[in-house]
């Protein structure tokens, strides 16, 4: 069996500025609580300072000004580099093995998907998103999706209720946009080469 390779690639042409301190305070946490990564403690630990040091920088982005800007790309860059070389080590530690690379937090570069359709997403879950009327979707990895894709439509359901449709790469999604105080039916299925879909169960949120 081919070894998984992990994704090295923290730019910002892959991760917007929040998903990227999103994925780092992921990685921390996970590189921490996961065995096979406990010789890995101080990096989790650099990963975790520089995330919030980032995310501070972040905050005062929304007065904005040159030097703020400035200082919010200098943190940046340290945090890349940071998870860049705990990229390398997780690569060498997990000795290719996948799923073990999904648990510390690191995507891994995806092979070409099977013939046939994919299982369905799950442990789907919702809970409220950043921002008023937003909901954050997330379910387990579906080896193998290039994509996925995620429907939800006022609850409850009836045979003229209208799905809204979204995709995203990776396993969260954030919903804005929402009606507060409404429950909303939500179901995620993950897209390969086949163009069928399997959908998960459908979960029922209410949105604050």
């Amino acid at each position: 069996m081919a070894k998984a390779k992990v994704i090295v690639d923290f730019s910002a042409n892959r991760y917007s500025d929040l998903e990227l301190k999103n994925t780092a305070e992921t990685i921390g946490e996970n590189l921490l609580h996961t065995p096979q990564f406990q010789g890995m403690t101080e990096i989790a630990n650099n990963i975790r300072i520089q995330a919030t040091d980032f995310g501070t920088w972040l905050i005062q982005m929304r007065d904005g000004n040159k030097q703020v800007t400035l200082s919010k790309n200098k943190s940046r860059v340290t945090l890349e580099e940071l998870l860049g070389t705990a990229a390398v080590k997780v690569q060498d530690i997990s000795n290719g093995d996948e799923k073990l690379i999904l648990d510390a937090g690191f995507e891994v570069k995806r092979k070409p998907a099977p013939v046939g359709l994919l299982e369905r997403p799950k442990n789907v879950t919702a809970n409220a998103g950043p921002r008023r009327g937003s909901l954050e979707i997330s379910w387990d990895v579906v080896p193998n999706a290039y994509l996925y894709e995620v429907q939800y439509t006022e609850s409850p359901v009836t045979p003229d209720s209208k799905w809204v449709h979204t995709s995203n790469t990776k396993r969260k999604i954030v919903i804005d946009g929402l009606i507060r105080g409404k429950a909303y039916v939500i179901r995620v299925a993950a897209a390969g080469s086949d163009p069928g879909r399997v959908w998960s169960d459908e979960i029922i949120s209410y949105v604050m």
